[in-house]
């Protein structure tokens, strides 16, 4: 699949394909204005009266074709994990918080393709851990049925074994938010996080630990979040996040924590939706 470094030049998307766009540049590079991601509509949870399970069936629609080994979607995340762990950086990120200035940007679609990427694409355990608190939405995106996770493991946990849920994707774990809170901050700061990021890193030698955070506007524990993280990656909506609203987040966030920017351009078409992304290295342009 061809790459582009001119983002004014769009290549096509086919029906239920991803494309994918490398370009170099710095955040302070982006332009004023960055297609509508598609909205998350999310209901907080019920608490189960059983195991969790996983149903193929229930999946959204935006990772159905990334569980396709041929698909041009895991393709081009399969390219972004390869943009991740062969840049500049000393040391491979275990962690990695993706998150965006504001809501609907896409950042929940780009953690969990990302997360079924690396499991399938370099066969490494990845756990993909639900960390909006505020408005849960990995669980219904992957059609699990399951709503206890990391809010029930913060606030009465001893062990988080119980609350990881296995996935038909091979090496593919998750940790779902759990009960939906409005405020999250005391829990998502506190020591027993901190613990938590180092104990599921530390799980497996190979282990990528994937963090879809609460957008950085509204969120205070976002700011702590990313401090406990190798890395941070960054979603914003091609055409319409503000490019002072970027630069604000990364500098809240913390330049060297910031792995790179992703511009997510996507629109529906009947229940597919198209994908260009663009993904800044850090340091260079």
């Amino acid at each position: 699949m061809a790459t582009s470094s001119d983002p004014s030049k769009k290549p096509k998307a086919g029906k239920g394909q991803a494309l994918f766009t490398l370009a170099s540049g710095t955040p302070a590079r982006i332009s004023s204005k960055t297609a509508d991601a598609p909205k998350l509509d999310v209901a907080p949870p019920k608490r189960p009266e059983r195991q969790p399970t996983f149903s193929r069936d229930g999946m959204d629609q935006r990772l159905a074709s990334f569980l396709d080994p041929k698909s041009m979607g895991l393709q081009c995340f399969k390219m972004l994990r390869a943009k991740l762990f062969t840049n500049d950086l000393r040391v491979r990120p275990r962690s990695i918080m993706v998150t965006s200035p504001q809501p609907l940007d896409g950042k929940t679609t780009v953690a969990t393709n990302l997360a079924i990427a690396i499991s399938r694409g370099i066969g490494e355990h990845v756990i993909l851990v639900d960390c909006d608190l505020r408005k849960p939405s990995i669980d219904r995106l992957l059609g699990l049925k399951v709503n206890i996770g990391l809010r029930e493991y913060l606030e009465v946990g001893t062990s988080v074994a119980p609350y990881l849920v296995k996935t038909p994707v091979k090496k593919l774990t998750v940790l779902t938010a759990g009960k939906s809170t409005d405020n999250p901050a005391e829990l998502l700061s506190s020591e027993k996080m901190r613990l938590l990021v180092e104990e599921l890193k530390a799980r497996y030698e190979d282990r990528y630990v994937i963090f879809d955070a609460t957008p950085a506007k509204f969120a205070a524990e976002t700011t702590f979040l990313a401090s406990m993280m190798d890395g941070v990656l960054l979603v914003v909506r091609s055409g319409k996040t503000d490019k002072d609203l970027i630069l604000e987040t990364i500098e809240n966030i913390g330049r060297k924590k910031i792995l790179g920017v992703i511009f997510n351009a996507s629109q529906e078409n009947q229940r597919h939706y198209h994908y260009y992304y663009r993904y800044y290295e850090k340091g260079r342009g």
